[in-house]
């Protein structure tokens, strides 16, 4: 975007300031500036001439095709008569255009001379906006008001140098009001302490004893304020040279006075505005295209379609918001809400009765229609930047001043009518004492920073307590500034950030607080990552709900998010492993083994506090956007911390029991580390659940639960398991072997160092015995292990597990357990007498137990 230091000259003077100047504070203070640059006008020499008569005549070109010229004789007033061949359309009699005579330089440095054309002789050029420096456009003539003497220079008309500053649209993107002149002209004069020229308008309230325009809103969240005004003029002439001149210096392409003067106040203001044919405009009505539709004489009777000025048919959807023209019995559409007008209610040269309107749009809906149709028009953009509701009337209001200063004759026949919010109060906003002075870390003087807010349109005054009452400006958005962290930041910005000296923070400093629960945490997730081959993994604290349904689990009591980020993630886990198990399928086709561990928090809602569980408000256990939902909830929710895991191996890696067993004994390891005994024991049907929910993975017969301690009077912290045939088709259809495993690590509260018992070595040497038992496998390995521990005997210092066998030699349902029991005594060294009055209690003890010895 660009902005042109001649238009900003209105309002506030700035011509003892260099560019460069100008774009370092903009810089540093409002918006990022790109670039500026100085532009030059080739107006030197030439002069306002008027047409006075003109002869059609046709010259052959090269390729033989026909090409129509006018031999023009130009009046320029005092400085004489002149005859020139023109070939734009719109050369003819009565037309005032820029004359260049010969001798004169335009554009591109090209030196006007005397030439013949058609056999008529050419004594200078009629200009368009491109010849004499101003834009691009060259399609015809720059048309000058009749009003204007012929013969004066141009250079009175069209300064010769402009400086046109390169602002980056992203830097602007919450300012609404700097989407044009009249905003930065505000910001300029605030930085550079400069008066502010008030920007010149009409008194509406001169015209409220005329009639009301009927306006009817239906939707007022897509349109909070929709202004209109209607007037007629004799007829529409050409726009000051002014307002063409610094609507071409931002390359914007000029028409007529009425569809001028509405992109200039755009530029000037940011607020878009748009003149109907007031012919084509009855009832004013707003509405959604759904809206519309729902009455029979609606438009059109084949679909939803309308054509804009660009002449291009547009297919409309039922959300995009409509300016209809509704005389009670057929509603007609003149206006695409906040994008572009309709083709049919066009200003044309007959016309003479016009309709202003002024509105204000709902941001998002103009964006969404925007982009839909490919149609980013000027207006569009700057709706899409949420306008501020109170410049509907002050637009209206700058219009007819416009019109007035251009000597045009037009008559206002309706008083300014409107439906809406126009949002014209200040919005108050209290700065606590010291606020001001706490975040700026640096003490700025109450009148500076008041003198700087009142410059930016604000209302300011310190009360005697210190504190800062602020009246935001209606101009400014709400999304702009709405906290006093926002009031600090318009002081700071032009105050000037470099006048503030760095210092150091003031940082006491104290002792690093250490959370046991995270050190625990990170003890094990050391432990199991380098001993035990586990990759730890990060997953949402969402589930799926796709992939839950295909498990078969229904988390009991989920909480629910208010605005998901998809359809199916709606609802926090209550567990860790259903996200681990998608893993799988996903990683199994890059490795034939690996573990994947996770440590995460899991979320359910509950009814009543259980023992030992940390209970907390909803509110502070979950990110804004998460509410709780459930019949028998009162009020509370459970977030606590899971340890998870899953290992996957193929078939080929060895055996499932093998595999199962190296998973157990990592467990088993973390609690040595931890200085913690866990026990296992097969798990009940009763008990295959999780966070209250049933677990499909927790299939009879595959999965043991996990105790703190003896399995009888420990606590129960999780499971550990392997996937049965069913649940494994579903995680990792082309086959292998799964493990899992999830714990409630934070019932886990173990000291982070546990005492370590000090043994000496032994004075003399012991000796060991090796003992392989069978025993029914029905009956489990814990029970043996039970029935093992009640044999006492005063040698007997350590008894160790070694390995299982079970296959040839043995039944069915037996399994061979192999034991090695360590014998010794801190008097002496053991002797044959010794170790046979072992051995026969032992076997004695066996044998009464009905144990076998393979």
């Amino acid at each position: 975007m660009y902005i042109s230091l001649d238009w900003i000259s209105d309002f506030v003077d700035l011509s003892d300031i260099s560019p460069e100047r100008i774009a370092d504070r903009l810089t540093m203070a409002t918006a990022e500036v790109e670039n500026f640059e100085v532009v030059h006008r080739s107006v030197r020499g030439l002069w306002v001439g008027e047409v006075v008569a003109a002869e059609k005549v046709s010259v052959t070109r090269e390729d033989g095709s026909q090409k129509t010229l006018t031999v023009a004789t130009v009046d320029c007033g005092k400085k004489g008569v002149f005859q020139t061949v023109c070939g734009a359309p719109n050369c003819h009699v009565g037309v005032k255009a820029p004359f260049a005579p010969v001798g004169a330089t335009i554009a591109e440095d090209v030196a006007i001379t005397e030439s013949t054309l058609a056999g008529k002789k050419s004594e200078g050029i009629l200009c368009s906006a491109k010849e004499i420096g101003l834009s691009r456009w060259h399609e015809g003539l720059f048309l000058i008001p009749r009003g204007v003497e012929n013969g004066t220079p141009m250079e009175e008309l069209i300064p010769e140098t402009d400086v046109l500053i390169e602002i980056d649209n992203k830097s602007v993107t919450h300012r609404p009001d700097l989407w044009g002149h009249y905003g930065f002209a505000r910001e300029l004069a605030a930085i550079f302490e400069r008066e502010l020229r008030p920007l010149p308008q009409m008194d509406l309230k001169g015209f409220d004893h005329l009639p009301k325009i009927p306006i009817q809103v239906d939707d007022l969240e897509g349109c909070p304020c929709y202004g209109a005004l209607s007037l007629e003029m004799p007829e529409i002439p050409v726009s000051p040279v002014k307002i063409q001149r610094r609507l071409h210096a931002l390359g914007q392409r000029t028409k007529d006075l009425m569809v001028d003067v509405t992109n200039y106040v755009m530029w000037e203001l940011g607020q878009p505005t748009h003149a109907f044919d007031g012919d084509k405009v009855e009832r004013i009505r707003v509405a959604r295209v759904s809206q519309v539709l729902e009455k029979p004489n609606s438009f059109p009777p084949e679909g939803a379609f309308f054509t804009t000025l660009d002449n291009q048919k547009r297919t409309l959807f039922g959300e995009d918001l409509l300016i209809c023209s509704d005389d009670g019995q057929t509603i007609t559409p003149i206006g695409l809400a906040g994008v572009m007008g309709g083709l049919e209610s066009e200003i044309t040269g007959n016309t003479r009765r016009i309709v202003l309107e002024g509105a204000n749009f709902h941001a998002a809906s103009i964006r969404r229609t925007a982009v839909r149709l490919d149609l980013r028009s000027d207006a569009s953009q700057r709706f899409e930047k949420s306008q501020p509701p109170c410049n509907t009337r002050i637009s209206i209001a700058r219009i007819l001043q416009l019109l007035k200063d251009s000597g045009t004759p037009f008559e206002v026949t309706s008083c300014y009518s409107y439906d809406g919010d126009e949002q014209t109060a200040f919005r108050p906003l209290e700065l606590p004492a010291g606020t001001l002075e706490r975040l700026a870390g640096v003490d700025l003087p109450h009148d500076v920073a008041e003198g700087i807010l009142h410059r930016l349109g604000f209302q300011a005054k310190f009360t005697a307590d210190g504190s800062l009452q602020v009246g935001i400006p209606p101009f400014r958005s709400a999304k702009d500034i709405s906290i006093p962290e926002d009031i600090v930041e318009e002081v700071l910005r032009v105050y000037g950030y470099d006048a503030i000296p760095p210092k150091m923070p003031q940082v006491e400093i104290a002792p690093l607080k250490v959370s046991a629960e995270m050190r625990r945490e990170q003890k094990a997730r050391l432990f199991l990552t380098s001993a035990h081959q586990f990759t730890e993994v990060h997953n949402y604290s969402w589930s799926d709900d796709h992939w839950l349904a295909q498990l078969g689990f229904t988390p009991y009591q989920p909480v629910e998010f208010e605005n998901p980020t998809t359809s199916n993630h709606r609802f926090l886990r209550t567990t860790l492993l259903p996200n681990l198990l998608q893993l799988i399928g996903k990683n199994r086709g890059f490795r034939d083994q690996f573990r994947f561990l996770e440590f995460g928090h899991v979320y359910s809602l509950i009814e009543e506090p259980l023992p030992g569980m940390k209970v907390v408000e909803t509110e502070r256990a979950f990110p804004k956007g998460a509410i709780a939902r459930g019949e028998n909830w009162i009020g509370k929710c459970h977030e606590r911390t899971h340890l998870a895991g899953v290992s996957y191996a193929t078939n080929s890696a060895g055996s499932l029991e093998d595999h199962y067993r190296s998973l157990k004994g990592a467990l088993e390891d973390l609690g040595h580390l931890l200085g913690e005994t866990l026990t296992f024991q097969a798990g009940m049907p009763e008990n295959a659940t999780i966070s209250g929910a049933a677990a499909p993975w927790m299939a009879d017969g595959y999965w043991v639960e996990v105790y703190l301690g003896d399995a009888k009077e420990g606590k129960k912290i999780g499971a550990l398991g392997v996937l049965d045939s069913k649940m494994l088709q579903i995680v990792v259809p082309e086959g292998g072997q799964v493990v899992w495993f999830e714990l409630e690590y934070y019932q886990l509260e173990s000291p982070l160092f546990p005492p370590v018992h000090f043994e000496p070595l032994p004075v003399y040497p012991g000796s060991w015995q090796d003992f392989s038992i069978l025993w029914n496998l029905d009956d489990g390995f814990a029970k043996l292990r039970e029935k093992l521990a009640e044999f006492h005997h005063p040698l007997l210092k350590k008894r160790e597990f070694l390995y299982f066998y079970k296959g040839k030699g043995l039944e069915k349902n037996q399994g061979s357990y192999t034991w090695r029991l360590w014998l010794s005594t801190p008097q002496r060294t053991l002797n044959s007498e010794d170790i046979d009055d072992f051995r026969q209690q032992w076997l004695q003890f066996l044998e009464r137990e009905n144990l076998s010895i393979r």
